[in-house]
C-alpha cells in the first residue's frame, strides 16, 4: 500500500490516505509491459512484501511512470471514446467500463499520480508498505 509520509514508520491512520496496489494490476504490468521496456521498473517490479521509501527524485519518476502507463493502456484509441474523456474528467477510469482490468489499472494510476503530486506540494515522500 502507498501513502504520503516522511518515513516508513509513519503509516497514515485513515484508510482514505492509503492506496492499495492491486496484485492483479501489478501482474498485468509485469506480464505485458516489462517485456517491452524497463522504464517503469520502479513501480512494476516493486517487491510486494518489502517496505520502500521513495525519495524526492523517485516520486517525480513515479509521476512520469503513471503518465506513461496511462498513455499506453488507458488513453482511448477510438475518437468517439476521446469525447467521453471530457465527460468523465473527475473519474477518467470510467471511460473503460467495458474492460474491468483496464478500468482498475487506470483508477490506480490516476490515484497514485495524484498522491505523488500531493507529496511534492507537501514536500513529503511516498512510502510503500508491503504485506
Amino acid at each position: 500500500m502507498f501513502g504520503i509520509s516522511t518515513c516508513l514508520k509513519e503509516v497514515p491512520e485513515e484508510e482514505k490516505d492509503i492506496l492499495r496496489y492491486p496484485s492483479r494490476v501489478q501482474f498485468f504490468l509485469i506480464q505485458d509491459f516489462s517485456r517491452v521496456s524497463d522504464r517503469c521498473d520502479l513501480l512494476i517490479h516493486l517487491d510486494s512484501y518489502a517496505d520502500k521509501l521513495f525519495l524526492a527524485r523517485e516520486v517525480n519518476e513515479l509521476i512520469g511512470i503513471c503518465e506513461l502507463l496511462i498513455q499506453r493502456y488507458c488513453t482511448p484509441k477510438e475518437p468517439w471514446l476521446l469525447n467521453q474523456a471530457g465527460y468523465y474528467s473527475d473519474v477518467p477510469w470510467m471511460i473503460h467500463q467495458s474492460n474491468e482490468l483496464i478500468m482498475e489499472l487506470h483508477h490506480f494510476l490516476e490515484l497514485l499520480k495524484r498522491m505523488c503530486i500531493e507529496a511534492v506540494y507537501k514536500n513529503s515522500l511516498i512510502c510503500f508498505w508491503g504485506d
